[in-house]
């Protein structure tokens, strides 16, 4: 599987390569288009290349360009869990003098955490996608099947508090697959 991390502003954001598209995971600050257009071309893809967005919750450095990329042509991939988040990030925005574009609840792919085994497989993508939340209550992960889990901001096992027994227990769902190699939203993979 080909993976590039095409982050900016101290966020990591991964394309995959699928055999319908590459797949976007997670997307930059409202306003930011140019910078992940200038570091997609930096790793030598083109934004038009991107036919999928999925994104691991709904925090403005995560989910920030949903609307843009939506209308530049990629898929809004929506996991079922995620739904009622979109409204609380718009309104996040709406007092203040930034370049959000609220996301549109047309045209988005909902899907549910069921069939996500079976919408990656018919892109050539063997994994799934979990809930994990922790982090936040819409957190999703990416699982890959040759063990790489894209995790967003979920927080590493080792450094939970004690009592934070929801983040441990999507990190228990975490590794009931054979994982080799975390990508998370922020630091090194």
């Amino acid at each position: 599987m080909n993976i590039v991390n095409v982050g900016y502003d101290s966020t990591n954001y991964y394309i995959l390569e699928t055999e319908t598209g590459k797949l976007l995971i997670d997307s930059g600050w409202p306003g930011t288009l140019p910078k992940l257009n200038a570091e997609l071309k930096r790793k030598g893809i083109a934004l038009n290349e991107i036919k999928y967005l999925l994104v691991t919750h709904f925090h403005p450095d995560h989910a920030g360009l949903t609307q843009e990329l939506k209308n530049l042509g990629a898929k809004f991939v929506l996991l079922e869990s995620q739904v009622g988040f979109i409204a609380p990030l718009t309104e996040l925005f709406k007092p203040k003098n930034l370049s959000y574009v609220e996301i549109k609840p047309d045209d988005n792919f909902l899907l549910n955490f069921v069939e996500s085994r079976q919408f990656l497989a018919t892109r050539g993508v063997d994994g799934e996608i979990i809930p994990s939340p922790g982090h936040s209550d819409d957190s999703v992960t990416l699982i890959l099947e040759e063990g790489f889990a894209f995790t967003g901001d979920l927080q590493p096992r080792f450094m939970l508090p004690d009592d934070d027994n929801v983040s441990r227990e999507s990190w228990d769902r975490i590794y009931e697959h054979k994982i080799t190699r975390i990508f998370p939203g922020h630091g090194a993979s």
